[in-house]
């Protein structure tokens, strides 16, 4: 099941979820996308309770929210900060990787381009100087949003801002 919903700063993502919920049928297990995040429901409850995906390793969840309340207040501060409206994405959604990056790089940059279908997100992770052929497919993978961000978490403030946006992550300053 999946929510496009709008956060409003007020409520908290837990909350905002179980309002949702509320609203349309669902059963344990079933998961549930709020903005960029996803949950879990963990009991048939009313209100239901939930789960948050902990972003420490791959599917594992928790009931402990803080982690994606401190995601947002990140994510929120991002798009502040350079002024811009959120462009949407998902954590399942998927992004080209250059082979040559690895997670914590000092040189390793993101830069969000036009998505090429519904699952790509438009975020290319890449590093400067590149010394791999660009016209090479053998050069680049395929992770999603969600590995990504487990393996290089300064990543995550970043994923709503829009196309065109290009940072380096290790001091989250444009280039």
């Amino acid at each position: 099941m999946t929510a496009a919903v709008n956060l409003p700063a007020e409520w908290q993502l837990k909350q905002l979820a179980q309002r949702y919920l509320e609203t349309v049928p669902h059963q344990i297990g079933e998961t549930v996308q709020i903005g960029w995040f996803i949950f879990r429901v963990a009991s048939a409850s009313v209100p239901p309770e939930l789960e948050s995906l902990d972003f420490r390793k791959m599917a594992s969840f928790t009931v402990d929210f803080s982690e994606a309340e401190r995601i947002r207040v990140l994510q929120t501060e991002a798009l502040e900060r350079f002024q811009v409206d959120a462009e949407g994405c998902t954590l399942l959604q998927t992004a080209l990787v250059s082979r040559s990056y690895s997670p914590l790089r000092s040189d390793a940059f993101i830069e969000r381009q036009t998505p090429n279908g519904e699952n790509d997100s438009g975020w290319y992770v890449g590093v400067l100087k590149e010394k791999k052929d660009m016209d090479d497919e053998g050069s680049f993978d395929v992770r999603s949003l969600y590995e990504l961000s487990i393996t290089d978490q300064r990543m995550l403030p970043f994923w709503l801002l829009p196309t065109g946006m290009k940072l380096i992550l290790s001091t989250g300053q444009r280039l």
